[in-house]
């Protein structure tokens, strides 16, 4: 089965000689003090950012887990849908989340949004940018409004960047109570190392920062990371068979845009949704390429694709073709909206 349900990396950033150098140099018999050192230095250097501003962790799952822990025990606000682990942490800890619906397309009235901030005034926003799971990239003024009225209410703003990398460079909210929380997980194909990396100020950083291990994540995943951020040449390569393997499926999803709805994404993933985009997903795992199925509200009738290895978009081509071409000749599946949405 080819999974396309885990808005991972197809391949990885390191060849076999490369880990094996690193393995071979980790110092296992020591604690990871130098090691996290040099990869805060090689991260901040890649991102042109203070090395001092910035903190690392057990995925950035463990970021997340953090800022609910020690910045919103009076209350969690967040979208619906968006990351489900944003109510999964929030639950471990008995803290409660106010959610703000989408429309029937997945969109967000960032009106309401500010509303919804008055009303309830919670002491944590969290909101991937750009968005997961529809793949949008919000726009920079509804993100400052968003970080206006939580500054106005005493909270602290969450931008969880998981797949920035992806999308257009965009302008982040101002302000001392914006934490960003990013991971290698996506764009640098590194999932399994399980590193994530806050980045924030003042006591946005104390506070965030103050429940953290001496050593948060362990010597090896770090030299492997450094080893990914050490070669600029490779690591560019890379990031470009990450974009046009993004590209391919987009082109790839295109036989199929006159009978389902297709989200244009700022991410590894792309979202579709519809009368028959279960039935295509179907199909699909029929052939051996397994999307990521929803069941509950409002993805129920949602399918999302992530990216690939490029020798598998032949097959995953025809195979959309072949669905495409059933339906018109059926006369009976062609109940699709025919659109592709942008932001």
């Amino acid at each position: 089965m080819i999974h396309m349900d885990r808005n991972t990396s197809p391949i990885s950033p390191l060849g076999d000689d490369a880990i094996a150098e690193v393995i071979k140099a980790t110092k296992i018999y020591e604690y990871p003090g130098d090691e996290i050192n040099q990869f805060k230095q090689l991260y901040a250097g890649y991102y042109d950012i203070d090395p001092g501003a910035i903190e690392v962790a057990n995925g950035s799952d463990e970021w997340i887990q953090k800022a609910i822990m020690t910045l919103g025990r009076n209350g969690v606000m967040t979208l619906d849908p968006d990351f489900v682990m944003y109510h999964e942490y929030a639950n471990q800890v008995d803290v409660p989340v106010h959610t703000i619906s989408c429309d029937s397309d997945f969109k967000f009235d960032f009106d309401m949004v500010i509303e919804e901030i008055k009303i309830h005034e919670p002491s944590l926003f969290l909101i991937s940018v750009p968005h997961n799971p529809t793949g949008r990239m919000f726009r920079a003024e509804e993100l400052q409004a968003l970080a206006d009225a939580m500054q106005r209410v005493g909270g602290y703003l969450v931008l969880d960047e998981a797949y920035f990398e992806f999308g257009p460079a965009y302008t982040r909210p101002e302000g001392k109570h914006v934490l960003i929380i990013r991971t290698l997980s996506k764009m640098f194909g590194v999932a399994g190392l399980r590193i994530g990396i806050a980045i924030a100020k003042g006591e946005t950083f104390d506070k965030i920062t103050r429940l953290n291990h001496p050593y948060p994540v362990n010597s090896l995943s770090l030299n492997l990371a450094s080893k990914v951020f050490s070669d600029r040449t490779a690591l560019d390569q890379f990031v470009r068979y990450q974009l046009d393997s993004k590209k391919q499926l987009s082109e790839s999803l295109r036989y199929a845009c006159d009978k389902i709805n297709i989200i244009e994404s700022s991410t590894n993933f792309i979202l579709t949704y519809g009368d028959n985009a279960r039935d295509l997903a179907d199909y699909l795992i029929g052939h051996g390429y397994q999307p990521r199925i929803y069941n509950k509200a409002p993805l129920e009738n949602a399918v999302r694709y992530s990216i690939i290895g490029s020798e598998h978009y032949e097959r995953f081509n025809q195979l959309i073709k072949e669905w495409s071409n059933q339906y018109d000749k059926e006369g009976t599946r062609d109940k699709g909206n025919k659109n592709i949405h942008s932001t």
